[in-house]
């Protein structure tokens, strides 16, 4: 159940305020202030403190399963409905006078929420009660000195606002200021973010609504994006520990929060849940940091305590040798990778490590695995490369990348941009570890580039061998292979290619892993997809 939440800024002007959801050209605004813009009178009516009784006569929802009709319930508008005050308002205390949560930070108008929540049903005003009974945890201590003078004056202002909604129900002083930026570090430690996910098609029309802006003759390369809406506190979604490699994936339906898990769990095993980055998208050094920094802690979960091909290959050039599959690190990844090669367990070497084993083996044929792995050094056969010269192609290369992504997105593509960006390519294979992930978004440039100019059997050859990489940095099911597959099938569509429907059943299964009975309704798309075959 959502405690509370917030929209985004960015999002303001096309989402709703209240459910998130996407705002329909007949948006309904705040009654007193106008601001913030709602789908639906029901979503203005609740984010006042009203909620809305709907009648569950209806045989469609009748038929549906429990969830799938509660959230139909939810989001279809009714004439058969009454309505009851609840007691918690969202929305109310903010439209009074000056709009402050439009000046704040999208966390600092969060934690007045959280407050205002307490405040409205306080007779005594004491927070320091308030925010004993919240019990989420925080990382005030670790915060640098910077983040914590902000929190600080974000806290008396935060104060000033709320005492002009409430009056005189309690004082501003150093007690009160000091719980409210207990709640501040609170919010920031706990808060989730709200993602919806959105298609795009190579022409950028967008599909946010389940409608698609697509002719049945003719088809367009299609791309999925994770858009975040918006910020909210789940007090049971809290109660989720961090991992790189999580078993636990969390979706959002209007304001409520579904956990699914994705992997088969033994009994005993902890449900863990991603906040941020994962294998496959940062190395392990760079996890570790942004965690580090977020929410103050080391993270030791199995992707960063443990070998995995990922975080050896992510940022890894190539060797010298051209039939040799080694890994060259640099000293960057190379000291967090150390230990994690010494401690890996070569006796019990099994088809699920052999890849590992492919571009590291020398590493784990000493005897002392710490000491003897240098930067520049092949982790298979052991032979040097020298990482500042092919730095400096590969940056070069990238230049010429850069500039197809521009002619992409302005869609003034030239057969230069795409000739330019073909031989980059090649400098980066020639540099880059085959697995390394800039080569992975510099195939999809060039699938993307391809569609554009019509060369769809090219886009589609880009596209697979993106694919081919990217099963490599994350699992096969994983969720980032699907939103791949989106484009390829719809290249495939196009060209009328019989593969297609291996494609769109592998989006189905693994959207079905993810979601659930949701997966139509939380990627409308989908649906089309199979319509299309």
């Amino acid at each position: 159940m959502m405690f509370h939440q917030i929209i985004l800024k960015q999002c303001r002007e096309t989402h709703c305020h209240y459910c998130l959801n996407d705002l329909p050209a007949d948006r309904v605004p705040c009654i007193s202030c106008s601001i913030p813009l709602y789908c639906s009178r029901q979503c203005q009516i609740k984010a006042g403190g009203q909620t809305f009784r709907i009648s569950t006569d209806d045989n469609i929802l009748k038929n549906l399963p429990c969830d799938l009709g509660e959230y139909a319930a939810e989001v279809i508008q009714y004439n058969d409905y009454e309505l009851k005050i609840d007691d918690v308002t969202e929305h109310q205390h903010e439209c009074q006078g000056v709009h402050w949560p439009a000046v704040l930070p999208s966390e600092i108008v969060l934690a007045g929420r959280v407050l205002a929540k307490f405040l409205s049903k306080s007779s005594s005003g004491d927070i320091t009660i308030f925010v004993e009974k919240l019990e989420l945890s925080h990382c005030y201590e670790c915060m640098p000195f910077e983040s914590k003078l902000d929190s600080h004056i974000y806290a008396i202002v935060l104060l000033y606002c709320l005492k002009h909604s409430y009056g005189t129900m309690f004082s501003i002083d150093g007690i009160s200021i000091s719980q409210v930026v207990i709640v501040i570090s609170q919010i920031k430690v706990n808060c989730m973010t709200v993602v919806r996910l959105k298609s795009i098609d190579a022409h950028g029309l967008s599909d946010q609504c389940g409608g698609f802006p697509f002719h049945s003759s003719v088809h367009l390369t299609s791309n999925v994006e994770q858009v975040r809406v918006g910020k909210a506190i789940y007090k049971a979604g809290s109660l989720f520990n961090h991992s790189c490699q999580p078993n636990v994936h969390a979706y959002f339906l209007s304001r409520t929060l579904y956990l699914r898990t994705t992997k088969v769990v033994a009994a005993g095993s902890q449900l863990e849940l991603s906040y941020g980055p994962q294998v496959g998208l940062w190395d392990c050094k760079d996890r570790q940091s942004f965690l580090q920094d977020e929410y103050g802690f080391h993270c030791q979960c199995t992707g960063c305590s443990e070998v995995n091909l990922s975080d050896i290959v992510l940022n890894a050039f190539r060797c010298i040798y051209p039939n040799c599959s080694g890994a060259v690190l640099e000293n960057r990844v190379l000291e967090c990778e150390k230990q994690k090669i010494e401690h890996f367990p070569i006796a019990d070497k099994d088809i699920k490590n052999d890849d590992i084993y492919e571009v590291c083996l020398h590493a784990f044929n000493q005897n002392d695995a710490f000491n003897h792995i240098q930067p520049g050094n092949c982790l298979k056969c052991g032979s040097y490369c020298d990482l500042k010269s092919s730095r400096a192609t590969v940056d070069k290369a990238l230049i010429c990348i850069k500039r197809l992504q521009d002619a992409i997105l302005s869609k003034e593509i030239s057969n230069t941009s795409i000739s330019d960006a073909l031989r980059s390519l090649h400098l980066l294979r020639s540099n880059l570890h085959a697995y390394n992930k800039v080569i992975a978004e510099a195939e999809d440039n060039l699938a993307q580039a391809f569609c554009l100019v019509g060369e769809l059997q090219l886009s589609a050859d880009h596209c697979k061998a993106s694919i081919q990489i990217l099963e490599k940095l994350y699992d096969p099911d994983d969720i980032v292979i699907a939103y791949e597959l989106v484009k390829l099938s719809s290249v495939q569509l196009s060209l009328g290619d019989d593969s297609a429907v291996d494609s769109i059943s592998r989006i189905g299964a693994i959207f079905s892993r993810y979601y659930g009975l949701h997966a139509d309704l939380v990627f409308p798309y989908l649906q089309y997809l199979r319509r299309e075959i």
